[in-house]
């Protein structure tokens, strides 16, 4: 896996831990809130640049529709 900017990093750790603590992924506004990020726009495009990295997926027009990507198999092919 590339290296993530800072914030990319930080939203994609918080969506692991909140996924695997609520067993649901969060909501935008929850996230943008828990991370003091100011909008929801914010988490909207760092979402979406985590899908094109392929580390998430996400369903449009979707509420709670994240869902992690498992890529330790493909890694651990790598080495």
């Amino acid at each position: 896996m590339k290296k993530l900017p800072k914030k990319c990093q930080l939203v994609y750790e918080f969506l692991q831990a909140y996924s695997r603590m609520h067993g649901m992924p969060p909501s935008y506004e929850v996230v943008a809130k828990s991370l003091g990020l100011s909008a929801k726009s914010n988490i909207h495009r760092i979402v979406h640049r985590l899908k094109d990295e392929g580390l998430i997926t996400v369903k449009a027009y979707k509420f709670h529709s994240v869902k992690m990507i498992d890529r330790s198999v493909e890694e651990i092919k790598n080495l």
